[in-house]
């Protein structure tokens, strides 16, 4: 791999870590940086959303984010936010290993017409760097499931309907990283499954090597569950709880459910056409044209099983992104072999390619420089203003919120969250009340509050052309003594 590849594909995801802060979907903060947080001695058990209490979610990454912030507090005062952009840091680096790894497996695959397409996409994909640093589950277990397909030892085969060369050296390891994607997402069993299908019904694969793979997801998950009872303070077992409340129970249902067609649509949706179009028909495409390919099973499986369950949402899919790429320049290698070529050289694909490029472009610029949570700027501001005492009050006084939770991570260990029946005059001093508030409207705090934090700058009003400005929602915050 170049290294004029490799070294701007570097630069832009420091650039993404750093500006892409906060999270994609409230899980990602609350179920480990706030699980974190309760061990860090930051929170209480009654902060915690519901899922702590069910004894549900995976330890794993909690565990990395605590050890990674008592690491940062060795070199002095501990600052959240910094720790949240050093796990945003390694969530990159580890995307653009694995991509690199994708590259060197599958770039002898790819025709020549099409190779600098799959590297466009492999290194410079707007949803690589939007997911790609995200210290998330879906993230995560994702990239671990594909090192674990990138380390099972295939031999070479002439079967036409596979794409997936040789390659690979452990089963074990292969298993054991099938093991640590599980216990990131326990959804991602899914994929491994379906690997597992294909070992069976279509290698037939020797029941050594199966037992090879069985053996290192068994030594990832044992070696891993003493970290339950770490924070949870009991021996369970979180993904039998989690199949029990979301799965027997049906609490997973209660937050909204679709129908079983709705993933195309929402891909077709939220992955921006005509982007979104190359997605559906590069992965249609592949997993027809090479059906008898590991990664087909895996994909199928993964999506088959979610369109089954009522529950949907588009970051369920979010652990098949490092895989785009290769499904998206599969499908086109395998159309320009059965004669395809012509149509490559039409004015129309022509277009299609150009704005597509241009529609990727675009979306990588806003993913680099624009938060992925807007909360996290009062957050920060609250943080680093007010590093005494101090009540935050008004509509959004939690500032990141959710339902039956109290953030406390990034904040301070004497703020407070209170009622808005306390800002009245000197009701706050000597601390002082913070008024909180995102909306749309012209803020209407109490009197005599003075406003200390806006993220709306003063240069936008004039850019705000037919009000477009005065329709978003913005953060204010004002300080009472």
């Amino acid at each position: 791999m170049s290294k004029r590849i490799l070294l701007p594909a570097a630069l832009l995801f420091v650039v993404a870590a750093y500006y892409s802060a906060g999270y994609h979907q409230l899980d990602e903060h609350f179920q480990i940086l706030e699980f974190a947080a309760y061990k860090l001695g930051l929170a209480e058990a009654t902060d915690l959303p519901w899922e702590y209490h069910e004894r549900m979610r995976p330890a794993l990454q909690p565990a990395l984010a605590y050890t990674i912030h008592r690491v940062v507090g060795w070199f002095g005062h501990t600052d959240p936010f910094t720790v949240a952009f050093i796990l945003r840091l390694l969530s990159g680096a580890l995307t653009l290993t694995v991509a690199g790894l994708l590259y060197r497996r599958y770039v002898p695959r790819i025709s020549a017409g099409v190779r600098l397409w799959f590297v466009l996409l492999l290194f410079f994909h707007w949803c690589a760097y939007y997911s790609g640093v995200r210290f998330s589950s879906e993230n995560w277990s994702g990239l671990f499931a594909v090192i674990g397909l990138l380390l099972y030892p295939l031999s070479r085969s002439g079967d036409p309907h596979r794409f997936t060369g040789a390659g690979g050296h452990s089963a074990f390891l292969a298993g054991a990283c099938f093991g640590l994607a599980f216990l990131f997402r326990y959804q991602v069993g899914i994929m491994v499954a379906g690997f597992g299908a294909w070992l069976l019904f279509v290698e037939r694969e020797r029941w050594t090597s199966i037992a090879a793979v069985v053996a290192g997801g068994l030594s990832a998950l044992l070696l891993a569950y003493p970290l339950s009872y770490w924070l949870y303070g009991e021996w369970t077992l979180p993904a039998w709880n989690y199949l029990a409340a979301n799965l027997i129970e049906g609490k997973a249902a209660t937050y909204g459910t679709r129908p079983w067609y709705a993933y195309p649509v929402l891909v077709f949706l939220r992955g921006i056409p005509p982007l979104s179009l190359v997605y559906l028909v590069g992965t249609v495409g592949f997993c027809w044209w090479f059906r008898r390919d590991p990664l087909t099973w895996m994909v199928v499986a993964f999506v088959v099983v979610h369109s089954a369950l009522a529950r949907k949402d588009i970051r369920f899919l979010y652990p098949l992104i490092p895989l785009v790429p290769v499904l998206v320049a599969g499908a086109a290698t395998a159309w320009q072999r059965r004669g395809a070529d012509g149509w490559w050289r039409k004015p129309l694909t022509r277009w299609l390619v150009a704005l597509s490029a241009a529609t990727n472009f675009v979306l990588l610029l806003a993913v680099l420089l624009r938060p992925a949570a807007s909360e996290i700027a009062p957050a920060r501001f609250v943080n680093q203003a007010y590093p005494g005492a101090a009540t935050l009050t008004g509509p959004d006084a939690e500032i990141i919120d959710a339902e039956g939770a109290t953030a406390r991570y990034y904040g301070r260990p004497r703020h407070q969250i209170d009622s808005l029946s306390l800002v009245r005059p000197g009701s706050c001093g000597p601390a002082p009340c913070l008024f909180v508030t995102h909306t749309r409207e012209t803020p209407a705090p109490p009197a005599a509050g003075k406003l200390v934090f806006t993220d709306r700058p003063e240069w936008i009003d004039t850019v705000n052309l037919g009000g477009w400005a005065d329709r978003q929602k913005w953060w204010y915050i004002y300080e009472f003594r």
